[in-house]
């Protein structure tokens, strides 16, 4: 009887235990519905709003408009649309919107969107950006410190609407520091500077840099700033700096008056060097400068031969007949070969 008892228990235990996960799983099944319900509201009344002060703002750009103070529901349409338009837009005419961002109240209600995710953050942050406000520096730039490096570059961006000197100071050292930063949107802020701040503090950075943080920053400088490089990449040619560098400045010289500097790298102990000055002649030498790329077709490395016949075929009068000239003086087995190769390349081996 206890047995049967005991038994009786436990099926009345694991029967309650069924109807509990039940029970459970349809309240979190409620839950769930009620949420994702929410959610699509939510996404509703964002897109109406979006789709409202996308149309409110194209009627500025054309005249004045009456517009009211943002309600909390329509807050995240109207960065949104703000957001979008500005980014299709001129400078110019993105200028006009300012006045209606000021109106609607975009900088009152933004404290709470830049306490929110990481999406709110960031957007709210562009937002604030276009409206070229001096006085939110201080509530943006802490920003550009973010853990996120997308929060921190849209902070940078913003920034640099805001205060283009100031952002610049405070951008450019940490370019040389943040390894994720994404090269492609660093370039992108740094050429939308127009009062020359973001390569004055290039420059300055260069001063004092080590050898990793200068070839990161003197590719930067010569993408926005092409004469200020060329001083740049003269006095790192002309130093003792390491072989690394001296392969990034060969790659970025387009100056001519930079070609007895470059032919001083043709004879250089490391081939690397000797690839990248090949390559730096053939692009701003001269038909005369043929002579000084020949002796590398014998070069003991491949890819230096390589480039060294790629650049006399570039520089001008070296057609098929001079190379076929070129090719016959050679003694070189290897440079014969090398010639072919880049003929190959050219569709001109069988040319005469």
């Amino acid at each position: 009887m206890e047995e049967l008892a005991k038994g009786s228990t436990v099926v009345m235990i694991a029967g309650w235990v069924a109807v509990l996960t039940l029970l459970l799983a349809c309240v979190l099944l409620t839950l769930i519905v009620i949420l994702r319900m929410r959610a699509q509201r939510r996404e509703q009344r964002d897109l109406q709003a979006r789709e409202h002060w996308t149309r409110v703002l194209q009627q500025a750009l054309l005249g004045p408009v009456e517009v009211q103070r943002l309600q909390p529901g329509e807050v995240q349409g109207f960065v949104d649309a703000w957001n979008a338009l500005h980014e299709s837009l001129p400078e110019e005419a993105a200028r006009r919107l300012v006045p209606v961002g000021q109106r609607v109240g975009l900088e009152e209600v933004s404290p709470r969107l830049l306490r929110g995710s990481y999406h709110d953050r960031a957007m709210t942050i562009i937002a604030l950006g276009h409206l070229r406000d001096r006085r939110l520096f201080d509530r943006l730039s802490p920003f550009l410190t973010d853990r996120s490096p997308i929060v921190s570059l849209c902070a940078a961006r913003a920034l640099a609407q805001v205060d283009p000197p100031h952002a610049m100071a405070m951008f450019v050292p940490l370019v040389a520091e943040r390894e994720d930063w994404v090269p492609g949107n660093v370039a992108r802020i740094l050429a939308e500077n127009k009062d020359g701040s973001a390569a004055r503090e290039l420059g300055n950075a260069l001063l004092r840099a080590n050898a990793d943080t200068t070839v990161k920053l003197v590719r930067f400088l010569a993408d926005i700033d092409p004469q200020r490089a060329s001083g740049v990449l003269r006095q790192l040619l002309d130093g003792h700096v390491d072989d690394h560098i001296i392969s990034v400045c060969l790659q970025l010289v387009n100056d001519r008056h930079e070609r007895e500097r470059v032919i001083g790298f043709l004879a250089a102990s490391r081939w690397h060097v000797r690839m990248h000055a090949a390559v730096a002649l053939g692009r701003i030498g001269e038909a005369a400068d043929a002579a000084r790329l020949e002796p590398l077709l014998a070069d003991s490395v491949w890819w230096v031969r390589y480039r060294a016949a790629q650049a006399l075929m570039a520089l001008s009068g070296n057609g098929v007949e001079a190379m076929r000239k070129v090719q016959q003086r050679q003694g070189d087995a290897f440079g014969r070969d090398i010639i072919d190769q880049v003929l190959s390349e050219h569709g001109l081996r069988g040319a005469t």
